[in-house]
């Protein structure tokens, strides 16, 4: 048995040791141990009191570069993500926190060094604040429809966050659709939280994040608006033209109200014996029913301008009359004969006017064949007013077919 244990056993250790050897050697050449650097390793910010405090910029990340050894096979499949890269944030103060970092390695990973050892980061407390609600209306309501002023219940929302976060804040915004609409919009919509250049906040919380809303769409009209214009200025002065700021207004009321009304009359403005431009804000007169769709705008401006006047004499002859009236079939010859006709108007225009302007005419209604002396007429357009025409009649002959 000696003998036995004396050979046998001795062959054994002695290929044992070989063994370990030829491995140690393939493992030093085949597979030695190498140092490399993982790059870009993210950090991980623990332990927040986020009831408290929160971080300055949420969207900024920090990062570390580790330097490790370990055999060729196991570095070649070391991630960033293998690697725990930590701070602890408890007990932190708000604004700058220098904090240093941890670092811990998978098993048969030997730490050798990272870079940078500590970062700084910028804490706030937080805050919560109440930011009012706007409702954005889209789209064009039915033709002859438009939409008021909407209403969101709640008017505000509560906004929790950073606070450089929060006071950057604008409102929260909601957007309703009207596109086709006849009728009271209501509506649970969904709320964003945006800055004063409209861009959508995400690092805050915000309730609630619904709010209903009701839009009320209306007939309406577009009128124009008439000033009620009483008395006449000094003699030797005539108005030379009225403007209305603005000049049409829109309208609402039931579709039966608003039928048939194409102006708005406002209050009456007096310019007895005036010989100066008057201007002056003149109330609406609304019919029963009927408001303005805007319940600002009760009101206008009216600039009566009021000029001295001047009068001008135009010449024309019976070739410039025209015959109104006249019954089918039958034409008028008016007698070769010149007239003069004056017209009164602004001083500052009077010269603008010629017989170009004005509508020279006889009525011819109910007559037949025929010698007739018709009574001369003038329409001149505003501001101009037909003092006179001499002679004021002319001799007609109506002859048939």
């Amino acid at each position: 048995m000696g003998k036995f244990f004396s050979s046998d056993v001795v062959l054994k250790v002695i290929s044992v040791l070989v063994a370990l050897v030829l491995w140690l050697y393939v493992m030093n050449e085949q597979n030695p141990q190498v140092t490399y650097v993982i790059r870009d390793v993210p950090v991980q910010l623990k332990d927040l009191d986020d009831s408290r405090l929160a971080l300055k910029d949420p969207s900024q990340n920090y990062f570390v570069d580790v330097k490790v050894r370990a055999r060729r096979s196991i570095i070649t499949e070391l991630k960033p993500e293998d690697i725990v890269a930590e701070v602890n944030l408890r007990g932190r103060i708000e604004g700058e926190n220098t904090v240093p970092i941890n670092v811990s390695v998978p098993p048969n990973v030997e730490l050798l060094d990272f870079s940078p050892k500590e970062i700084v980061v910028v804490l706030e407390a937080v805050i919560e604040e109440q930011i009012p609600v706007y409702v954005e209306v889209k789209g064009v309501p039915a033709e002859g429809f438009a939409a008021k002023t909407p209403l969101a219940t709640p008017q505000a929302v509560l906004v929790r966050g950073p606070r450089t976060l929060v006071n950057s804040l604008r409102g929260a915004v909601v957007e309703a659709d009207v596109t086709g609409k006849n009728s009271m919009v209501i509506a649970t919509l969904p709320v964003r939280v945006v800055d004063a250049k409209g861009n959508e906040q995400k690092g805050v919380t915000y309730r609630p994040d619904t709010v209903e809303v009701r839009i009320p769409i209306v007939p309406i009209a577009t009128v124009v608006i008439k000033p009620d214009i009483r008395g006449n200025p000094k003699e030797g002065f005539l108005v030379k033209e009225v403007k209305v700021e603005p000049s049409v207004v829109m309208i609402t009321g039931s579709s039966d109200a608003l039928r048939g009304i194409n102006e708005i009359y406002t209050e009456p403005i007096n310019i007895s014996g005036f010989s100066h431009n008057v201007s002056v804000e003149a109330k609406l007169q609304m019919p029963r029913g009927i408001q303005p769709f805007d319940e600002a705008l009760n009101k206008v401006r009216v600039l009566v301008e009021i000029e001295k006047t001047n009068s001008r004499s135009l010449s024309f002859t019976s070739e410039d009359i025209s015959f109104r009236n006249l019954s089918a079939g039958l034409k008028a010859i008016p007698e070769d004969k010149e007239f003069m006709l004056t017209v009164l108007g602004p001083e500052s225009i009077i010269n603008r006017v010629d017989k170009n302007s004005i509508k020279i005419y006889a009525d011819a209604s109910g007559l037949e064949e025929g010698e007739y002396i018709l009574r001369i007429k003038a329409d001149a357009p505003e501001p101009y007013q037909i003092i006179k025409i001499e002679p004021d009649t002319v001799k007609v002959t109506i002859q048939g077919p």
